[in-house]
């Protein structure tokens, strides 16, 4: 039978029993295998912003994070707002989150912040103060994880700074160092570019993180970028998901970096950066396999909702590609995504007059309202291939000469061999190019002799040579 049979206050059939679903503490060591450094100090930040969230935004919020490589520490503090006693419970059991309609949180499933936590050390300590009110602490620890029972003491303690929450993190489980660190803030800096500014500031060992925005566009006449805003409506109920798309070529443009692609924001909150998978249109008949003659192009995808309509995977560092709302974008995303990549191509040689020249201008807006709109994007004009170099040009245009009169074949490309030289940089360019005609010149000459030989038959050509090898005889 079942060791967890327990009595319940509803009627059993007589042929049924009720089976204790609580779950056990190995819950937390099963999930966390898929949080390290920074996705865990990404979700103790998203807890922060959501109790920010949650209280209005009404003041400035200021999240700092202390990470001392020596000793291997970790603390976060906040402003945010600080935990009530009525929701401690929110960061301790698995599952339970708010539950408040109409705002846009960026962590959804319950566990993000206690599984951080835990991943992070083995012991973490939490201090928070509710505006004015009683401050408040627990601590979760691996002896905690061992006992059977989910309760938690928590206990009065002096008090902190009014509205704040403080989170420390010891017997760290997996060190970190000063590389990591700079790292982290770099990473930062990209997350939460849409959060971090006047209202919010988020300091790493007292230096703020800064932010790191993707929408560095070119503005070529020609291709400029696109933007397209749109709601879907993915669930069942009809709840509606906002969307906002936008592509160009940029201007920031780092090949090694592999700095292009698609960029996916959720509640703004950056999600996946640089993607270049099969599901965003990397593969042959859309934008091709990934390969830096595309790394000018950039695609950027916002969607604003219900968390649960977002389709970030658990931990919020990837997409669920199967997820509905993403489905319902894709092939826009795809679409929007091909286009530029093939303008990225086209112009490889010619980045600098005709992209980085255009620093300034203004987006085209778009219309990507409906489903089968995107085809519309597959008719914006592309830019002719690349235009053919002057020595490639002069061979194609003497095609005809140099296949019915084979001699002058090395008359043309010295030409274009000769032109080529003529636009580097070198100091004897001039003599250099000299020396190439007039030794192909002099070739040309001996292969019309004997080519034409109803004008030199080798009766003849046979009293040059004799003449020649006499007179280097003489010299």
């Amino acid at each position: 039978m079942c060791d967890h049979i327990v009595e319940s206050p509803f009627k059993v059939a007589p042929d049924s029993f009720i089976v204790d679903g609580t779950p056990q503490k190995r819950l937390f060591r099963s999930i966390i295998a898929d949080y390290g450094l920074l996705t865990s100090i990404c979700e103790l930040i998203d807890n922060a912003i959501d109790h920010w969230t949650a209280s209005g935004r009404q003041r400035t919020l200021l999240i700092q994070l202390f990470l001392n490589a020596d000793r291997q520490l970790i603390a976060i503090r906040d402003n945010a707002g600080g935990v009530p006693r009525s929701d401690i419970q929110l960061l301790v059991s698995p599952g339970a989150s708010r539950d408040e309609a109409g705002h846009q949180f960026i962590g959804n499933f319950g566990v993000g912040g206690k599984r951080a936590g835990i991943a992070l050390g083995q012991r973490v300590e939490v201090t928070s103060r509710h505006g004015e009110g009683e401050t408040l602490r627990f601590v979760l620890s691996d002896d905690w994880l061992t006992q059977d029972t989910w309760e938690v003491e928590v206990e009065r303690v002096p008090e902190i700074e009014p509205g704040s929450t403080n989170v420390s993190i010891s017997s760290l489980r997996q060190g970190f160092s000063f590389s990591d660190i700079d790292a982290l803030g770099r990473r930062l800096a990209e997350i939460y570019a849409n959060f971090v500014g006047e209202n919010c500031d988020i300091r790493l060992n007292g230096n703020s993180v800064g932010r790191t925005k993707f929408d560095n566009w070119a503005y070529p006449p020609e291709h400029r970028p696109k933007i397209s805003n749109f709601a879907i409506s993915p669930s069942e109920d009809g709840t509606t998901v906002a969307v906002r798309l936008s592509a160009g070529l940029i201007q920031d443009r780092e090949p090694k970096e592999g700095n292009y692609g698609v960029y996916i924001y959720c509640n703004d909150r950056l999600i996946l950066a640089h993607e270049k998978s099969h599901e965003v249109g990397f593969y042959k008949g859309e934008a091709g396999v990934p390969h830096p003659d595309a790394s000018l192009a950039r695609t950027i995808v916002e969607i604003n909702g219900a968390p649960e309509l977002m389709p970030w995977t658990s931990n919020k560092s990837g997409i669920n590609w199967s997820h509905p709302t993403f489905l319902e974008i894709r092939s826009r995303i795809v679409s929007l995504n091909a286009h530029f990549v093939k303008v990225s191509r086209r112009l490889k040689n010619e980045r600098e007059e005709k992209v980085y020249a255009h620093q300034k201008g203004e987006m085209e807006e778009i219309s990507l309202d409906h489903k089968e709109s995107y085809k519309k994007v597959v008719d914006l004009p592309l830019p002719r291939g690349r235009r053919k170099a002057y020595s490639e040009r002069i061979i194609d245009e003497n095609a005809g000469i140099t296949l019915s009169k084979p001699w002058t074949l090395g008359l043309v490309e010295a030409m274009g061999v000769a032109d080529t030289i003529a636009r580097k940089r070198l100091h004897t360019k001039n003599r250099i190019g000299l020396i190439i005609l007039d030794s192909n010149l002099e070739i040309a000459l001996k292969e019309f002799i004997v080519h034409r030989v109803d004008l030199y038959p080798p009766q003849k050509i046979r009293t040059l040579n004799f003449l020649s090898c006499s007179r280097k005889g003489m010299r």
